[in-house]
């Protein structure tokens, strides 16, 4: 099985921009990127933060671009999302008790469980899993087949990674999410964004892999406190294999528009010396 994670495009209405840049034009060299590389794609996830200020506007432009894409999409709540105004564009999405976006999904290779851990009465931008999420959890963990790996997918890291800032707006409950892992089932992989990075590790003995962002990238500065550090670093998407209980991650820079050259060739050796 193979798919592709993007996380926090950022989506805003159409022709506008967020930190100087246009989501929707990096969205579509995404999409023209994956339609054209990657054909055998089982489905592209999005882990949240879909649009900025959570207007009709922005999830409109997003299905839009969107519809382009040739593979299924599996889509995210972020602490920057609201549900209804997403459902209004896609409808297609199911919601769960309570009116949450999450979902267990069962393939030949793994096991997709998503979460929903946005907050939206929350006085900043923490995650939250209330009772309802955790129970879907739960039983997602109980539930899915142990003959194959599953995979964990939420927007908020419950843990702190050492960006200042951002480790005051993860997942606010997470000993609450443990709890239930601890007692059910590890995932084998949990996937994850929010934090406008490629960060990767192991939590509670779980690895993990956080993707950079589509839109804005938040700096690698450990010191800031009181405000996020933004960038321009270009965006990426990852590429995943599932295969016989292996799981392969690959950066891909979409963007990139500089040379390619094969590593045999004594010609473009000595031409890149000679720069």
């Amino acid at each position: 099985m193979k798919f592709v994670i993007l996380t926090d495009t950022h989506f805003v209405a159409r022709g506008r921009k967020i930190y100087g840049l246009d989501p929707a034009e990096r969205l579509a060299a995404a999409v023209d990127c994956i339609n054209r590389q990657h054909r055998d794609t089982a489905f592209v996830i999005i882990t949240g933060d879909l649009a900025h200020w959570g207007e009709d506007a922005a999830y409109e432009n997003l299905a839009d671009v969107l519809s382009g894409l040739n593979a299924p999409t599996m889509l995210l709540m972020g602490n920057h999302d609201r549900r209804d105004a997403f459902a209004r564009y896609f409808p297609g999405v199911k919601r769960g008790a309570g009116g949450f976006v999450q979902a267990m999904q069962v393939f030949d290779e793994a096991t997709v469980v998503t979460l929903d851990t946005l907050n939206e009465a929350a006085p900043n931008h923490e995650g939250l899993l209330c009772a309802d999420r955790l129970d879907f959890l739960e039983q997602a963990l109980r539930s899915a087949p142990t003959d194959r790996p599953l995979l964990l997918f939420q927007h908020h890291p419950p843990f702190d990674t050492g960006l200042c800032y951002m480790d005051t707006i993860r997942l606010a409950n997470p000993e609450a999410e443990w709890e239930v892992i601890a007692r059910t089932r590890r995932p084998d992989y949990l996937f994850m964004g929010h934090l406008h990075r490629p960060i990767a590790g192991i939590w509670n003995g779980i690895p993990f892999h956080i993707q950079r962002a589509l839109a804005h990238q938040v700096a690698f500065d450990l010191e800031t406190e009181g405000h996020i550090p933004g960038s321009h670093e270009p965006p990426d998407y990852s590429h995943v294999t599932v295969a016989g209980g292996q799981i392969v991650i690959h950066q891909c820079p979409f963007l990139y528009a500089g040379p390619r050259f094969s590593l045999h060739d004594k010609a473009a050796l000595d031409g890149l010396l000679e720069r």
